[in-house]
């Protein structure tokens, strides 16, 4: 398979720069939300989000779009980073406080809505919401019970993005196959120095979740299976497999490809993408949702060139390994007291020319193709396009025979993960002891979770 490539200008990163301190004091003036209209006959709604400050700046574009369209409703709109969303948004719900219009994870579905009435049925909204546009397996993945909770915003794959210049320097091919992955580590210790690694996941429990991907589609490649068997509540791998997947993290620190969980902590709670090792090139590769590639470029200097890489798998694989899901979810509040209008805001930032324009691809490639139709016949997705190519990398792979269970992001099951990894790290304990604690107390989690 080619890479692609992307020449990343530096455009946006400028942009970001200059509407910064006007996003900070907004956040600080309005820590609730903050209003675009104010008409005393307006019906208000809310919305609420995370990500990055390109997202946040394309969103309330959006926003501000869909208002000017619709001066009768007022859209607050309450955003921030990752960290601390989920725990806000827990402690919304339980009150009955949430906005209208939420941001989710695809994976939060079993959490908050296992029986298909935690969040409002789009059913109802049908035909503002424009589900024909949506492919039908889309809209499945977020049918819980015959009622929809939520709509994909985009698809998501698993990629390998790479520092063209960096490889270049190792003199090293990206990997096509796990010995090649395992053989570049050395490579890079010799010829670039210590500090240079062909990959860089291992950071706080998110990216951490990146490592337990990773050794996921090695395994599923392997064995044909998932990591989770939903069925039985319980990891899907025998004690010997489970030893297997920790012996994989273990080659890859000590093959020197990744670092380990000691050199990630000196940078405290810091972002990978905002770390000066990722900025540099001294982490030359990524392993990353595709959907998360522009927070990933924004911080490069204008001269770095990314590449997607190709899909690493072995001889004989019995699965591609491929892990795909909804990146995430836009849902409605069952609690609204405006689900038409939540629906009409959904819709404009989804399908509308204005709103899908404003967006761009900062959610990634839109899963509605009316909106990814658009932004192909403007330009916007193109054959230089890193993001675009990385996603038809994907869709160009056997689709994967064993999906990935919606409970591999639970948060105790990644928090567990986290600290075996810790423990290998730090000399607490061998491989073959952690990967057994690992398996009793997962298994017990998974119990509890899977109902």
């Amino acid at each position: 398979m080619e890479t692609s490539k992307y020449y990343y200008k530096g455009f946006i990163m400028a942009k970001t720069r200059n509407t910064l301190p006007h996003l900070l004091l907004l956040c600080a003036a309005l820590p609730v939300g903050a209003a675009f209209s104010h008409s005393a006959d307006a019906t208000e709604i809310r919305i609420s989000w995370w990500g990055g400050n390109q997202r946040h700046e394309a969103t309330l574009a959006a926003i501000n779009a869909f208002q000017k369209a619709n001066p009768t409703i007022t859209v607050k709109a309450e955003y921030a980073g990752w960290d601390g969303y989920l725990s806000r948004l827990s402690t919304q719900m339980a009150g009955g406080q949430e906005p209208d219009v939420m941001r989710i994870d695809w994976n939060w579905l079993p959490q908050f809505s296992r029986n298909g009435d935690g969040f409002y049925d789009l059913n109802k909204q049908k035909d503002i919401l424009g589900l024909g546009d949506f492919p039908p397996n889309y809209l499945k993945t977020s049918d819980v019970k015959g009622k929809l909770q939520g709509l994909p915003i985009s698809m998501t794959s698993r990629s390998m993005i790479y520092n063209k210049t960096i490889w270049d320097n190792a003199g090293v091919a990206y990997p096509k196959t796990w010995d090649e992955l395992f053989a570049a580590g050395p490579v890079f210790k010799q010829k670039l120095g210590d500090n240079y690694y062909p990959l860089g996941v291992a950071q706080g429990a998110s990216d951490v979740l990146d490592i337990l991907t990773l050794g996921r589609s090695y395994m599923a490649q392997k064995y044909g299976i998932d990591l989770i068997d939903e069925k039985k509540q319980s990891i899907a791998y025998s004690r010997d497999q489970v030893r297997e997947l920790f012996s994989f993290y273990k080659k890859l620190v000590d093959s020197h490809v990744i670092p380990d969980q000691r050199y990630f902590s000196s940078f405290g709670r810091t972002n990978v993408y905002e770390i000066r090792p990722w900025i540099n090139g001294e982490l030359a590769g990524m392993y990353l949702w595709d959907s998360a590639i522009y927070t990933y470029s924004s911080n490069m200097p204008k001269e770095t060139v990314l590449e997607t890489g190709p899909f690493i798998t072995m001889p004989d694989a019995k699965d591609s390994g491929l892990t795909s899901k909804p990146s995430s979810l836009f849902a409605i509040s069952k609690n609204s007291k405006h689900p038409k209008e939540a629906a009409m805001l959904m819709s404009f930032m989804l399908s509308n020319p204005e709103g899908v324009k404003a967006v761009g691809l900062q959610n990634g490639i839109p899963a509605n193709l009316k909106a990814q139709k658009l932004l192909e016949d403007i330009g916007v997705i193109n054959a230089s396009n890193l993001l675009a190519n990385a996603y038809r990398a994907a869709e160009e792979q056997p689709a994967s025979k064993v999906p990935v269970s919606p409970f591999m992001e639970n948060q105790e099951l990644v928090q567990l993960w986290t600290t075996s990894l810790q423990k290998l790290d730090y000399g607490n304990g061998e491989v073959n002891k952690v990967a057994d604690d690992f398996l009793s107390s997962a298994n017990r989690i998974l119990k509890r979770a899977i109902r």
